[in-house]
């Protein structure tokens, strides 16, 4: 379970993962994540929360580090 995700309840659609593969697009990503945010009525405190549990390999750690 995602931290935070009970208080968040059940999310009505779930955020495609992101790790920066060839043919991924990042700005994309980060608009679709928007969509899905607030599609589920996260706020940007839940938007800090789960990003990084969408986000992998070197992007992740980035984000984290960062």
């Amino acid at each position: 379970m995602i931290k935070g995700q009970a208080k968040r309840g059940k999310p009505i659609t779930i955020p495609k993962f992101f790790s920066e593969k060839v043919g991924e697009d990042p700005t994309s990503f980060l608009e679709n994540l928007v969509i899905d945010v607030e599609a589920n009525g996260w706020d940007e405190t839940d938007l800090l929360e789960v990003i990084r549990g969408f986000l992998k390999n070197d992007v992740r750690e980035w984000f984290i580090n960062n």
